[in-house]
């Protein structure tokens, strides 16, 4: 098409130069010769190939730009699969961490917000541990949307919130779209991701395929810091009781005496024991003794504040950390809970010496009675022995 555009354009200039010049030298016999008429015919031909000459450019033209679209879009899913790509390995790598589920949570997110780098990210999980991680503005996810993810355990895709009765609490929030992945442990779905929009946008099933992909490995991950955690949980609790136990007691007991000395703030530990526990336990069986052994530990861990360190020091002995807590106020709270020991009725406590199950109580605080971890708990454990030698159910300090 071109080469024959061309061609016509020189012929016509050609033909106009030769009738030019015969017109100069008066070689043509007049206006309505065949000069004027092929002339005529010759130009009109030109105006022809040249529209359609033009209107094939454009539809070349319009060709080369869907191409350039389709190119531009190949490019975005490149680069969005090189991000779930880095972001998949990332996750893979994580099982050879040993992180938090909160920590697992905030990476899978922040991995997430780099594909959807406009929206705001959530990772909820559901069941016993209702955790979650959300990346970007706030968003309160209802009991509605829980329900259906876990009832419609499949993806969700919405583009127009305010089209949805059931999505009206989102679309109050300001989202306009939203998608939904949820992910699953043996067949149950345990959590959710979800994006959401606040800008209009579009989503694609490209986008929710990218989501589901990411859904199956994050649900290995989680399972996995679950286990770690509890598996850590397992390591530093005493079985029985539930509460610390002696070893991570004496890991973090120093550390936290060092704190508060930095700070210049009080702290104060007691050493508490069970008065006659040796007699209620033979007396009664060991089943009897150890559920003493837990409603003890479980009247202390309820009444004491949460910076508060309860952990079972020996067989029927325990110790309580109070930081940034004068002596006078461990007092208070101590006799609060030698009270309520007291005042539960244990399983024929009658029979015990005094006629009751209790607990005495001994106080020592920084930086009064020691500078150190080990002074503290020596003078406590003295105070302690002053409180069996007082006749026991009682609370004495240094």
């Amino acid at each position: 098409m071109l080469l024959l555009r061309n061609l016509i354009f020189l012929i016509v200039v050609l033909y106009t130069f030769i009738l030019n010049t015969l017109l100069f030298l008066n070689k043509v016999p007049s206006p309505n010769s065949f000069y004027f008429i092929s002339l005529t015919v010759i130009i009109s031909l030109f105006i022809v190939i040249e529209l359609v000459y033009t209107i094939s450019i454009n539809k070349q033209f319009q060709i080369l730009q869907r191409v350039k679209e389709k190119l531009e879009l190949s490019v975005k899913d490149m680069k969005n699969e090189s991000v779930l790509l880095e972001m998949l390995t990332d996750i893979i790598e994580a099982f050879e961490g040993e992180m938090s589920l909160e920590e697992v949570l905030n990476n899978i997110a922040e991995s997430i917000k780099k594909i959807f780098k406009q929206e705001s990210v959530i990772l909820q999980l559901l069941g016993e541990t209702f955790k979650k991680a959300i990346i970007g503005k706030p968003i309160e996810i209802t009991d509605e949307i829980l329900g259906n993810v876990v009832l419609k355990p499949s993806p969700m895709l919405i583009n127009n919130t305010s089209s949805f009765p059931e999505y009206n609490n989102l679309a109050k929030q300001g989202i306009t779209s939203f998608i939904i992945a949820p992910f699953h442990h043996k067949r149950k779905v345990i959590g959710m991701i979800g994006v959401f929009s606040f800008e209009k946008r579009v989503f694609t099933l490209k986008d929710l395929e990218l989501l589901r992909m990411v859904s199956a490995p994050t649900s290995l991950l989680i399972e996995n810091a679950d286990l770690f955690e509890k598996t850590k949980l397992l390591s530093i609790t005493d079985a029985l009781t539930n509460i610390y136990n002696r070893r991570y007691f004496e890991n973090i007991f120093e550390t936290t005496v060092n704190e508060v000395r930095n700070s210049k703030q009080p702290l104060s530990v007691c050493m508490a024991d069970i008065d006659h526990f040796k007699h209620y336990n033979d007396l009664n069986g060991h089943p009897a003794g150890d559920y003493a052994l837990k409603k003890i530990a479980e009247i202390m861990r309820k009444n004491i504040k949460g910076s508060d360190i309860v952990a079972r020091y020996g067989g029927e002995e325990f110790v309580i950390v109070f930081p940034y807590t004068t002596k006078e106020n461990a007092v208070i709270v101590c006799e609060t809970i030698r009270k309520k020991i007291k005042d539960f009725r244990f399983n024929n406590e009658e029979s015990q010496p005094n006629g009751d199950l209790t607990i005495s109580i001994g106080i020592a605080s920084y930086p009064e009675d020691g500078e150190t971890g080990q002074q503290l708990l020596k003078k406590a454990d003295i105070a302690l022995y002053k409180a069996k030698e007082q006749g026991r159910d009682c609370v004495v300090t240094a």
